[in-house]
């Protein structure tokens, strides 16, 4: 068994079937599609070629630029509403004896649900016509004044359906963080409250450098996530009302398969690819210098 975790070509030919597989689906569409990205081409007639034009053309369009910052802003409410609340429910719930998974099942019972079940659920509840959930809280405790289309006003469309994103995902990172603490020695949790640490404390002169890592996964995994985001967005507005809600994916769907504009669509989608693997990798370089800095 041990020459054979030791055998380089053994590794090689358990890894080769995920390899290919990595390759046709993510690393062959990523090229294909900046292959097409240099092209004036929707789909029917033969390719024009342009070079760099479409390329050059991400940074004077104004709707990919609008699409862009609400992009950013849903990123950080959905960093706040999965990683944040999850992080502080998992605190929650290292407290809970009887009962915790319970808790846990309901937590992370959104996240196996589909994406146009929860949106579709969601439009019920943000209904005004007739009133939805949210909308009948509203009224029960006096706030008729408050009482609004939410996915269907423009300076609501877009924090609202960061809520449903937040909704259908933040279990997932309370079931990591919360692993994560349960790792955590009793003994050294023991230690640090003879010592006189707790509340806020304890958590972040002990529990969190023993989560740092888990905390650096589940971030980097909520914004790789969070910068592809399409089918709730899609669903729920489209984009709408106007431009409000649209992020970069919805703009490169409607582009490339509603306008038939598959070469600029194209090269939206290798923006997408290439902001991802970017700020992935800036995430991983933060958090392995912060890593190196404590040791």
């Amino acid at each position: 068994m041990k020459s054979t975790l030791q055998n380089k070509k053994a590794w090689l030919l358990f890894l080769l079937p995920s390899i290919a597989i990595f390759i046709f689906t993510v690393i062959f569409p990523i090229l294909r599609s900046a292959y097409f990205g240099f092209f004036d081409w929707d789909g029917v007639t033969p390719m024009h070629f342009t070079g760099l034009t479409n390329y050059r053309k991400l940074f004077s369009d104004l709707y990919f630029r609008n699409a862009f910052w609400n992009n950013l802003f849903y990123l950080l409410i959905n960093l706040i509403g999965q990683v944040g609340i999850a992080l502080l429910l998992a605190l929650l719930l290292t407290k809970v004896g009887r009962g915790c998974n319970f808790f846990k099942t309901v937590y992370f019972a959104p996240t196996i649900l589909s994406g146009v079940a929860v949106s579709q659920a969601f439009q019920k509840f943000y209904a005004t016509e007739p009133l939805g959930v949210f909308n009948a809280l509203l009224k029960g405790i006096g706030l008729e004044a408050c009482i609004t289309p939410w996915l269907g006003t423009a300076r609501t469309a877009l924090t609202s359906v960061a809520v449903i994103e937040c909704y259908k995902n933040m279990g997932l990172y309370l079931v990591i963080i919360y692993s994560g603490l349960m790792a955590i020695p009793s003994d050294v949790l023991e230690s640090a409250r003879m010592d006189g640490a707790k509340g806020i404390k304890l958590f972040w002169y002990i529990k969190f450098p023993y989560i740092k890592e888990v905390m650096a996964v589940a971030i980097i995994m909520a914004v790789n996530g969070l910068l592809k985001a399409f089918d709730i967005p899609f669903i729920t507005t489209n984009g709408g009302p106007g431009s409000a809600s649209e992020l970069v994916t919805t703009y490169m769907y409607k582009t490339a398969f509603s306008s038939t504009r598959y070469g600029y669509g194209s090269a939206i989608a290798v923006f997408i690819a290439l902001e991802s693997i970017l700020a992935v990798g800036i995430l991983r370089k933060i958090f392995t210098k912060s890593e190196g800095d404590a040791l």
